[in-house]
């Protein structure tokens, strides 16, 4: 005999312990390959030129360091720590990235190799200082990472009702978690496009050549398609697993004909 009960007149058999199961499992699994594809198509580009840049890092590293106090963040507090001497061998000595770190103020980065991505993160810089639309998005970006998790939790663990059943808060989050996910992820994109768009203009007011600057407008569009490539992942993976879960959790309707089945 399979368990089942009658919601609105019509009767439901509840999703097995097995297919709960598959569920979750073909559910992470086109979290993950939706994700990591969509993060390694979008980041070679950028990973490819930012490499190709440690050849010419001598043409932006005087002005890149004059642009501190160009940029008045000096006055601030902000300082660059060189992490060419580093003894930690991370990202950041090796010169495959760069940061800001607003609670410090301190600006990491390999001086020797990607001068060219620190006019980008004092942009960072003046987004969380200096300016109100920057300073607001700067504290919306870890806030909207954490929803898209949770929608990403949601997604995965939540389990749905039947289709004729009503739905509550929770339910219309689930259904709506691959859009929520993605929207989530848009204050990040907006103040990294706009960290590049203040650190042009500070490459240009500290006295950066006009064909350098356009060989850093190619790197930061780059590094900014990162971004949206992971918004749009983030969507896309989410709402995947989402759909996966509820075609193997959802309580499945039984047809009157096929009743005397299940009793």
């Amino acid at each position: 005999m399979v368990n089942s009960y009658y919601y609105s007149g019509n009767r439901y058999i509840p999703s097995s312990e097995d297919d709960r199961q598959k569920g979750f499992w073909l559910g992470s699994a086109a979290y993950s390959a939706i994700l990591g594809t969509t993060l390694r198509w979008a980041g070679r580009p950028f990973s490819k030129q930012l490499q190709k840049e440690h050849a010419q890092n001598h043409l932006y590293q005087d002005t890149f360091l004059k642009s501190l106090e160009v940029s008045g963040l000096d006055k601030k507090g902000v300082r660059i720590i060189p992490m060419e001497f580093s003894r930690i061998a991370d990202d950041y000595a090796k010169g495959t990235n760069a940061c800001y770190v607003p609670k410090e103020k301190l600006l990491k980065i390999n001086t020797q190799k990607i001068s060219i991505a620190g006019f980008h993160e004092l942009g960072h810089a003046m987004n969380d200082l200096i300016g109100k639309s920057g300073k607001l998005l700067s504290k919306l970006r870890w806030p909207g990472r954490t929803i898209a998790g949770l929608m990403s939790y949601l997604a995965l663990f939540s389990r749905p009702k039947p289709k004729e059943a009503p739905k509550d808060f929770k339910d219309h989050l689930k259904d709506n978690c691959g859009k929520i996910a993605f929207l989530s992820m848009l204050p990040t994109v907006f103040e990294e496009g706009l960290a590049s768009y203040k650190g042009i203009k500070l490459a240009r007011k500290s006295g950066l050549s006009e064909p350098l600057i356009k060989n850093m407008k190619k790197l930061y569009s780059k590094a900014l398609l990162t971004y949206i490539a992971h918004a749009v992942g983030m969507g896309l993976a989410v709402g995947a697993s989402s759909m996966i879960m509820d075609y193997y959790t959802r309580p499945k309707k039984v047809e009157s004909a096929d009743f005397s089945l299940f009793s």
